[in-house]
């Protein structure tokens, strides 16, 4: 598809939600349903991320919908993903302040819960992850072991620089998407990718010293 074509169906993506817009502002449910239709898998994974945990995901978008239909006056057609996203995600951060007096949970493992919140799997998918193969046990660990690592490597940067880089690496947007969905600008996106992946680099290599260091100690014995 060529730059035009891309263009034209911009621009006729753009009117519908528009004309969707006016619709839903003046009580239609259907189009309110449309409206925000294609920003639920998005907005749900974000959420995910936040909680790193279904439930409570389902939760937050269920207080975002509401949000957003209270507030439909508030928004601007052209940025409707962005401040969705963004009112999904702030409902779910206010969720883990009401959780916080409740002992820490760590980040669930890919198919704990039948959902990763690291992957760009959609909303309501499966997260399982195949069992393994008795030829390769030795593969699959090692792949385990490193999916772990960056796991938690990403658990430890700046939510606003992982959430660019989920973004980006994970999800497939580009910087100008970001940008839009995240309220920033363009050059902010590419500082927080450029400065979270630098700390990832660190932090993967603190973690693979830690982890041969451990095993020095194992064999030592």
């Amino acid at each position: 598809m060529g730059d035009g074509e891309q263009q034209g169906e911009r621009v006729q993506e753009g009117a519908e939600r528009r004309r969707l817009l006016a619709a839903a502002r003046g009580g239609d449910a259907a189009a309110f349903a449309a409206l925000f239709a294609p920003d639920l898998d998005l907005a749900w994974r974000m959420a995910l991320r936040v909680t790193g945990e279904p439930t409570r995901a389902d939760d937050a978008l269920q207080e975002g919908l509401l949000a957003a239909y209270r507030h439909l006056d508030r928004v601007e057609p052209r940025n409707l993903r962005g401040w969705f996203v963004r009112i999904v995600q702030n409902a779910a951060r206010d969720g883990e302040r009401h959780e916080r007096r409740r002992p820490t949970r760590p980040l669930p493992e890919v198919g704990e819960h039948g959902d990763d919140p690291w992957s760009g799997r959609p909303y309501g998918g499966s997260g399982e992850i195949p069992a393994p193969s008795a030829a390769e046990p030795a593969a699959v660990a090692e792949q385990r072991e490193l999916a772990h690592r960056l796991r938690g490597a990403l658990a430890m940067i700046r939510e606003e620089r992982r959430t660019a880089i989920l973004l980006v690496d994970i999800d497939g947007y580009d910087y100008a998407e970001v940008a839009a969905i995240t309220g920033v600008s363009i050059g902010t996106v590419k500082s927080r990718i450029s400065r979270g992946r630098a700390e990832l680099r660190e932090l993967l290599g603190d973690l693979a010293g830690n982890r041969d260091a451990g095993r020095g100690v194992e064999e030592g014995r």
